[in-house]
């Protein structure tokens, strides 16, 4: 991640992150090894010092039985909402100006996501495993899109999908000479289905 996330957000996703652990009676070192971070990564995210990566939040929000969406304080309650295909949030930007939003995602514990990512030929998006049982649909708007998923390389040009079952280490790229675009869709459970929905034992 880098500096395209607000200061604003990243404090908040702290203080969010740290009354998420306390409301659990987690200690730092037992939401690291449920999270399977380090103590110093979860430590820094909590003191809000530097730019959090969509691996540590996605890791941080599933061990804790959240959602991203929770942590970015965006999620509603409500049985129905309207949102913006062109608002979101940027977790991602690549060193050639691409970038990754989260344009809306669930309360936890389920996470169920819409992303749209841009990524120019230069870039590449390097995941980590999810957990167990989670699923991607990525779509292609424009341009090609190259997924590497378990080491099987796959491609996609606009007008075709790929279905992906990410817990496993992942990536995505340009595979033309053009930058792709394409859109998400993520359904992650949480590390420990037992949680309830407001995150509390």
């Amino acid at each position: 991640m880098n500096d395209s996330i607000s200061r604003r957000t990243i404090t908040a996703i702290a203080r969010r992150v740290a009354a998420f652990r306390k409301r659990q009676g987690l200690s730092l070192d037992q939401l690291a090894a449920r999270a399977g971070v380090s103590k110093g990564s979860l430590a820094g995210l909590e003191k809000a010092a530097g730019n959090p990566s969509i691996s540590l939040l996605c890791q941080t929000a599933a061990a804790l039985g959240v959602s991203v969406s929770d942590l970015l304080a965006t999620s509603s309650p409500r049985k129905a909402e309207t949102f913006a295909l062109d608002g979101g949030k940027v977790l991602w930007r690549g060193r050639a100006g691409g970038t990754a939003r989260l344009l809306f995602g669930t309360r936890g514990p389920l996470m169920f996501e819409l992303w749209e990512w841009v990524i120019h030929p230069e870039e590449r998006f390097e995941a980590k495993a999810h957990s167990p049982g989670t699923k991607e649909i990525l779509y292609a708007m424009k341009g090609h899109i190259g997924a590497v998923v378990d080491g099987e390389i796959f491609e996609v040009a606009p007008g075709q999908g790929l279905f992906l079952e990410t817990d496993v280490p992942h990536a995505y790229y340009c595979a033309g000479k053009q930058p792709a675009r394409f859109r998400m869709v993520v359904v992650e459970m949480p590390a420990d289905t037992r949680l309830h929905k407001d995150g509390s034992a």
